[in-house]
């Protein structure tokens, strides 16, 4: 039997979300097969196509009903562990509970940590953004990496942006800033490669185009 899921929570409040997932993984840019929406506002994710729940996410936060009949299976299996609430195999409907207590309207610490992260740039943005991803956020991954591009510290770029595409795979300048620091490491072929995908997510309805095509046409890619 696999083990329970143990979640990582994190809520904010500007957004009224909040995402409850397997530590080391992340909601966003997730193939569509993987989500199994009960309602506008409440989705499972699994960690592939018709296999083991891996978390949720519930949206407008503040007004969701966890009783409404569309959300009956909350109460019910799979369950999970969520350590920071003090939850030890629990349905999703008992997190969502104890989870609107304990944040009572204020941010997890991570996303307090990524807005100041925002506000900043240059070496105090990498301060930041480390203390994001320490803190449990695998976004951080992203916004850490194309810093330390920024900064010309593009091995240790090279490595968070590849991490995240393999976590957030669907979306596009995941793989383009993964190009770009695979080239300035001098990966060409891994470079042509990240680009290429980019470009495929583009096709395939992303809203905002990225440089990959320019990118790979310079290498002298099709």
């Amino acid at each position: 039997m696999d083990a329970r899921p143990r979640l990582y929570l994190n809520h904010d409040i500007d957004f009224d979300w909040l995402r409850a997932v397997e530590f080391g993984r992340v909601t966003e840019d997730q193939p569509e097969e993987r989500w199994h929406a009960l309602s506008a506002t409440f989705a499972y994710l699994a960690e592939e196509a018709g296999g083991r729940i891996v978390g949720f996410v519930v949206e407008d936060f503040p007004d969701f009903d966890e009783d409404a009949p569309e959300h009956a299976a909350i109460w019910k299996d799979p369950r999970f562990d969520a350590p920071v609430l003090g939850l030890s195999d629990a349905t999703a409907g008992e997190i969502v509970l104890a989870a609107r207590t304990f944040f009572a309207g204020r941010d997890s610490i991570n996303r307090s940590i990524f807005g100041m992260a925002t506000e900043v740039d240059g070496e105090e943005a990498v301060e930041r953004w480390r203390h994001c991803l320490e803190a449990g956020d695998g976004m951080a991954h992203f916004a850490l990496g194309y810093t330390l591009f920024e900064l010309g510290r593009h091995a240790e770029a090279y490595r968070h942006l590849r991490h995240y595409t393999e976590i957030a795979p669907m979306g596009a300048w995941n793989w383009c800033w993964y190009g770009r620091a695979a080239e300035a490491i001098g990966e060409i072929a891994e470079a042509r490669t990240a680009y290429g995908r980019a470009i495929e997510l583009e096709g395939d309805g992303d809203d905002e185009q990225t440089d990959a095509a320019e990118r790979l046409a310079a290498l002298g890619g099709e």
